[in-house]
């Protein structure tokens, strides 16, 4: 069965090396090379060859580090990269304490993300980069959980039984993303025929859960950097669980392994301001398999 695939978003703070100060979601530059580095598969020299990284160009990070390396997200791609060649560019923002309105906005905003599992094997999003097919599955994931009437049902080709109209694509990339995209035709794990998205639903794909905020920075200009932990996944929650506390959260959905999903985000609020989300759009969040 075909089965969009959900994320996990996750915060890590580097460890004991030159990018330790460096969180997760900080873009790095490549330095110190003579044209570029490789983003490779696995932390290894041997290791399959992903892309190259020019030199002066940058990647994001995903917060872990093992043998040298550490994993970074380039241009759609998640893979592991020399942390010697990588030098952090931090930006530093003023803390922020929110009130409960405000909470519950950041809180419901992020979890249209988290619940649709958005760009899982890309390894982190920048609003820089082009992927029209990540943000194409995107929305067709966000009809799946928030607009099923936009649905349509049937027996159709490779055993689909759940389509979607192209036309419901583009609308939701820019409410979310503030971005203008010709829908991708071929988006990861769905079909395209004729005007429509297709894929195999033989009971339903669950949410990966809810954002819980943990803190917030202003970085200036109208956006501002977040933490939060990921709540409830593969259970059903309501719009009720964003108001919660991190601390409400965690008891009224204990995580079955003991650990919380975490995650990192950029978000540009504009003129609208923390009271009110319907002009915000995600800028930059990373990803982290661990």
């Amino acid at each position: 069965m075909k089965k969009l695939i959900a994320c996990l978003l996750a915060l890590l703070l580097c460890g004991a090396s030159a990018l330790a100060e460096t969180e997760m979601a900080a873009k790095l530059t490549v330095v110190n090379c003579n044209e570029f580095i490789t983003l490779r598969e696995e932390p290894d020299t041997a290791s399959a060859a992903l892309a190259r990284i020019p030199l002066r160009q940058w990647a994001i990070s995903l917060g872990a580090e093992q043998n040298g390396f550490v994993r970074v997200g380039y241009q759609g791609q998640a893979g592991w990269a020399l942390a010697k060649y990588l030098s952090p560019q931090r930006e530093y923002g003023s803390s922020v304490d929110v009130t409960d309105a405000q909470r519950y906005n950041l809180n419901l905003f992020l979890s249209n993300f988290t619940e649709a599992g958005f760009c899982w094997q890309e390894g982190a999003y920048d609003s820089d980069w082009k992927v029209d097919a990540q943000l194409t599955e995107f929305a067709a994931d966000h009809c799946w959980f928030n607009r099923q009437s936009r649905l349509e049902w049937g027996e159709y080709f490779d055993w689909n039984n759940v389509r979607l109209p192209e036309s419901q694509i583009a609308p939701v990339v820019k409410k979310y993303f503030g971005r203008n995209i010709t829908p991708s035709h071929q988006p990861p794990y769905m079909d395209y025929k004729n005007g429509y998205y297709y894929w195999q639903e033989t009971g339903g794909h669950t949410s990966d859960g809810f954002a819980c905020l943990d803190w917030v920075e202003a970085l200036g200009n109208g956006r501002y950097r977040v933490g939060f932990h990921i709540y409830a996944g593969d259970t059903n929650w309501s719009n009720d669980a964003c108001r919660y506390t991190p601390d409400q959260a965690r008891r009224a959905y204990p995580s079955y392994d003991g650990r919380y999903r975490e995650g990192c985000a950029v978000i540009d609020v504009g003129k609208s301001g923390l009271n009110d989300r319907s002009g915000w759009a995600l800028t930059r969040y990373a990803v982290n398999y661990d």
